[in-house]
């Protein structure tokens, strides 16, 4: 019996040698596997230092603890079994670490790939949400629906001229059966007076395809002008539609804020859209005329035509007349907003002067000086305001004030200043 320990605690106990032999040969085969098992791999950087490393740790620890039988020929098993587990641990070793790393770099490599799909998926899905967005704002399914629109008014007028052939045709044949029997009568009473039965039957039957021609090109027609008036009208309404896609809705929002620049940003704004509803009326007005000249030259009147466009020249014009008033207003809050600050402008330095005025006296020099710089502010206010009344009335008020300078010193401002307040 052979007793294999590691520092004092029995690990397993072997039978004859010839289980010693066989757990060397075990431990060398190991070994073997995985130097094997590591040439065919790739190399991965720190598997030699971590398998040499191993390696080393386990055959000095064995060399320390490890302790295979008893006697004098222990040392010598002591050792093949220590440097057999040292090659074993150490190849093991190298072996995890390189195929660790292998299956480590392949699932970072997948979710990198992963990763980057998502991110292609995502620029796509936006890349095709914002040409939506801009096909729907530029109109195109309505360019298409007025295409497809005519592409059917035109097939239709197609298949129109067909019916109109084909009843063409019967009318002919119908004209020369008539001929014949007319001939085949003067001769019905010799022996070909069956035939004449056979081309009276044969007129009669023309004549009966000829009345179903008509009345199918009649119904035809009238389903031609019914198409016409509703792809007129699809192309009449399909810039007043586009327009209501384009209309400033940020910029209307924008006037929330209250100040100057949302103001000139949403006058700049509407300003572009009028021009927009101005082309949208050239066009209206350019498709009338196309499919009214194209109505008189089929033989129809240019009253279906004059409909739906007039409707929509007619919404169009109420459009830009809205959206007109609403820029005036807009000027003239701008032309309010810059006088409300002409005249804070004037109350700072009106206020600032009257504070220095009660501090230290004021000579007449000075206080004509002050008169003249305040008219002058006066006329650049009274030149920015929209209306005659403020400024008449700011002029009444600074001539008051002028008067107060006269009288006194110590309130010759202040009554000003209560009058631009009051003004504003």
């Amino acid at each position: 019996m052979i007793d294999v320990s590691l520092l004092g605690w029995l690990l397993v106990t072997l039978t004859s040698p010839l289980s010693l032999v066989l757990l060397v040969v075990a431990l060398g085969s190991v070994a073997y596997i995985g130097v094997t098992a590591l040439a065919a791999a790739p190399p991965r950087r720190g598997a030699r230092a971590i398998g040499t490393g191993v390696s080393a740790c386990a055959l000095a620890a064995g060399m320390i603890g490890l302790r295979v039988g008893a006697g004098a020929g222990a040392a010598v098993s002591t050792a093949a079994v220590g440097i057999a587990a040292a090659a074993a641990l150490g190849a093991t070793a190298a072996c995890a670490w390189t195929f660790g790393a292998a299956g480590a770099a392949a699932l970072g490599a997948a979710r990198a790939r992963r990763r980057a799909a998502a991110l292609r998926a995502g620029d796509e899905r936006r890349r095709l949400l914002a040409a939506s967005q801009r096909a729907y704002i530029e109109g195109d399914d309505l360019a298409a629906e007025t295409a497809a629109a005519d592409a059917a008014v035109e097939r239709l007028r197609a298949a129109i001229a067909g019916l109109e052939d084909a009843r063409a045709a019967l009318e002919a044949r119908r004209d020369a059966a008539r001929g014949g029997d007319g001939g085949e009568r003067g001769a019905e009473d010799g022996p070909r007076a069956e035939q004449a039965e056979e081309a009276s039957a044969l007129a009669e039957d023309l004549a009966r395809a000829c009345d179903e021609a008509a009345t199918r090109v009649s119904m035809g027609r009238r389903v031609l002008a019914a198409a016409e008036a509703a792809a007129l009208r699809i192309a009449c309404n399909a810039p007043l539609r586009r327009l209501l896609r384009r209309r400033p809705r940020e910029a209307m929002q924008a006037l929330a804020t209250l100040g100057a620049g949302a103001i000139a940003q949403a006058a700049a704004s509407i300003e572009a859209f009028l021009g927009e509803v101005r082309a949208a009326r050239a066009e209206v007005a350019a498709i009338a005329g196309r499919r009214a000249a194209g109505a008189a030259g089929n033989g129809a009147g240019s009253g279906a035509a004059e409909g739906p466009a007039s409707v929509a020249l007619g919404e169009l014009a109420a459009m830009e007349s809205a959206y007109g008033a609403l820029l005036e207003r807009l000027r003239l809050s701008e032309l309010h907003a810059s006088t409300r600050a002409s005249v804070e402008q004037v109350e700072s330095a009106a206020g600032a002067l009257s504070a220095a005025a009660r501090a230290a006296a004021i000579d007449p020099a000075a206080l004509g000086a002050l008169v003249t710089e305040i008219a002058r502010a006066e006329s650049a206010v009274a030149a920015a305001a929209p209306e005659a009344g403020g400024s008449r009335a700011l002029a009444e008020a600074l001539a008051e004030g002028s008067l107060a300078l006269d009288r006194s010193d110590a309130t010759s401002l202040s009554e000003l200043i209560a009058a631009l307040r009051e003004l504003r």
